[in-house]
């Protein structure tokens, strides 16, 4: 006697159903796998003080076109307009990858430049965020710019 199965509609129904419900497993098994990188860890917190956000937005708005950045093969280099910073930071916000995010203190030369070195960065999209208090007014700046 041989041992045959027999191709009739249930045995194929059988089969269908175990191939889909293995698909589905591989695809879930995928998901859990990737890494869900959150642009702000803290969102919440930072979604309920927005408003003085905008505020600061309002009052840099006059500012933003006069920071600039330009590149030399060993340098980035952010010229900023005249101000006089109470306290404030810069960060270098790389989107696809927390990791190469970096913060610095406003700390102009006497020509308004401040200086990056060009091995600190990777070729790609940034965003840099200028956040700074000035006689207890609040100043934020954001804008992207592109590494080559």
């Amino acid at each position: 006697m041989s041992n045959k199965i027999k191709w009739n509609w249930g045995t194929k129904l059988l089969i269908a159903i175990i191939l889909f419900m293995s698909f589905i497993f591989v695809l879930v098994y995928l998901s859990t796998q990737n890494s869900i990188n959150l642009v702000e860890k803290d969102y919440y917190p930072k979604g309920l003080k927005y408003q003085t956000r905008i505020d600061d937005i309002k009052r840099a708005a006059e500012l933003k076109d006069q920071f600039n950045i330009t590149q030399t093969d060993e340098l980035i280099i952010l010229t900023i307009p005249e101000i006089n910073p109470d306290s404030g930071s810069i960060v270098f916000f790389r989107p696809s990858d927390q990791q190469l995010d970096m913060t610095s203190e406003i700390e102009p030369d006497s020509s308004g430049r401040i200086y990056f070195p060009y091995r600190n960065f990777k070729r790609g999209i940034y965003i840099y965020k200028i956040h700074w208090y000035e006689n207890g007014n609040g100043f934020y700046i954001e804008d992207k710019f592109f590494i080559d």
